[in-house]
């Protein structure tokens, strides 16, 4: 891919602008629809497949970080469709540190207000993400979202505050305990996949619903890039189909992952991180701070795009 292509990928001065106001901006298109449809059948098999499991990061339910034992998602993360997006909003060097999956079934509830930024919650004790410098205007860490399915106000879309990564509403060092870890288990109540991040809330009078709120459908093969800054949710699964989207977590390379710890604790599961390592999906990484992953458990290559083009 030569560098004229690349740079087409690069967003506008207006979509910049609407990121530095709101927290979030897109739907973009990555894939046409019927493209990623059928990307998602073949992915969902080779998930489903026990064998593959084997070279899975961890050793628990939570699917993180399966790029780096998937071939498919190894280059989905390193799409420059993504990627060069990327760039415009943290700079030209860039890791993918985490990657997740977001089902949503029918009859689930949807994902209660959140906001995180180095993403210290739970029973984790300490941030999994330390800047080591502060550039102004540009955040710390972002989420690349990928609906894999449609994502329909139904089927429990992604839901937004905007503007309020300006300020925070949210005690992130603040601690809440797993929903398994209490005597009470209502799980509408623990609606931040078994955590009531609502305890977290620095004012209680202050009221998520009662703000503007905008809802982002999306269809298979588009993708949102929003700050975990921006207050965010999703709404419940009303319908027969099931919503899945796959996020894709990134920071500039001068972040701290992880930093001295070898395993931790989050949503009920324990991670060893002896097979982790972040992905260099853009640019140079002249810290030297963290472990990164070349190739993937197969033993391919990971693609990194270059850090300029014109």
């Amino acid at each position: 891919m030569n560098e004229t292509m690349l740079s087409d990928f690069a967003l506008s001065p207006e979509e910049k602008a609407v990121f530095e106001r709101d927290g979030v901006v897109g739907p973009f298109k990555l894939w046409d629809a019927d493209d990623m449809r059928a990307w998602w059948r073949e992915l969902r098999a080779e998930i489903l497949n026990p064998m593959n499991k084997k070279f899975a990061a961890y050793d628990n339910p939570i699917n993180y970080d399966r790029h780096l034992d998937i071939s498919a998602l190894s280059r989905l993360v390193t799409e420059p469709a993504i990627v060069r997006k990327l760039q415009g909003l943290l700079g030209p060097d860039i890791f993918c540190w985490r990657t997740e999956w977001f089902p949503k079934n029918p009859g689930e509830p949807g994902t209660g207000w959140h906001q995180v930024e180095t993403y210290r919650v739970g029973e984790i004790g300490r941030a999994s993400l330390e800047p080591t410098r502060t550039v102004e205007g540009v955040p710390m860490e972002l989420t690349v979202w990928v609906a894999l399915t449609e994502a329909t106000k139904e089927n429990g879309c992604l839901r937004f505050i905007p503007g309020s990564h300006r300020t925070w509403y949210y005690n992130e060092h603040g601690h809440i305990q797993h929903a398994s870890n209490k005597k009470e288990a209502d799980p509408l109540k623990h609606s931040f996949f078994g955590y009531d991040y609502s305890e977290l809330k620095l004012s209680p009078d202050w009221e998520p619903e009662e703000q503007q709120l905008v809802h982002f459908e999306m269809q298979p093969g588009e993708f949102v890039i929003f700050t975990a800054r921006c207050v965010h949710g999703s709404l419940p699964n009303t319908s027969r189909k099931q919503r899945m989207g796959f996020t894709i977590r990134v920071v500039p390379t001068h972040v701290q992952v992880y930093t001295g710890m070898s395993e931790f604790d989050e949503f009920g599961h324990h991670f060893n991180l002896s097979r982790y390592g972040c992905v260099l999906i853009a640019g140079e990484d002249a810290y030297g701070h963290n472990r990164i992953a070349s190739h993937n458990a197969h033993g391919e290559p990971f693609k990194t795009l270059p850090r300029h083009y014109t």
